[in-house]
């Protein structure tokens, strides 16, 4: 059975990672935002490289939300890595898909109100990765080198 603390989207950091699980509730989305920042303080990341890579999360987040079709809880693990890029991976246990995600950075037109998922998280991030195995859920591993703050 999932603790109260799991299910209240309560966050977890050990060893260097930040681990949160939430349901699949956008209600949530604002929570995994806000510690995800508290993490990325502690390591002096610049305003706009986290921006940036909050940005992703979110897509991520969202489409994982949308697409999973599952009342699973949500894992976001955040990590550092060599000291010069942000990590981050969400990982639904959904129902997967089998066809390979759109490599196409481009967005769709800008009336378009789908689609732009994908899109958003390969400008907000330098590696994206997208596993997905049917029946069994979706992994996207999200990378942005970072510059720290000077002040």
């Amino acid at each position: 059975m999932e603790s109260k603390r799991e299910m209240s989207g309560e966050a977890a950091t050990d060893g260097g990672r930040l681990r949160v699980r939430i349901p699949p509730d956008p209600r949530y989305s604002r929570e995994v935002r806000e510690r995800v920042a508290g993490f990325a303080a502690g390591f002096h990341v610049g305003d706009d490289d986290l921006r940036e890579f909050l940005t992703a999360i979110g897509e991520a987040l969202a489409n994982a939300m949308e697409h999973s079709r599952s009342t699973g809880q949500i894992k976001i693990t955040c990590w550092i890595e060599n000291r010069n890029a942000m990590v981050a991976t969400i990982v639904d246990e959904g129902v997967g898909f089998s066809a390979p995600a759109s490599v196409d950075s481009r967005l769709p037109d800008l009336f378009a109100e789908r689609g732009r998922g994908m899109g958003i998280m390969r400008r907000c991030s330098d590696h994206v990765s997208v596993k997905s195995t049917p029946g069994k859920g979706t992994s996207v591993t999200l990378r942005r080198r970072i510059r720290h703050r000077t002040s």
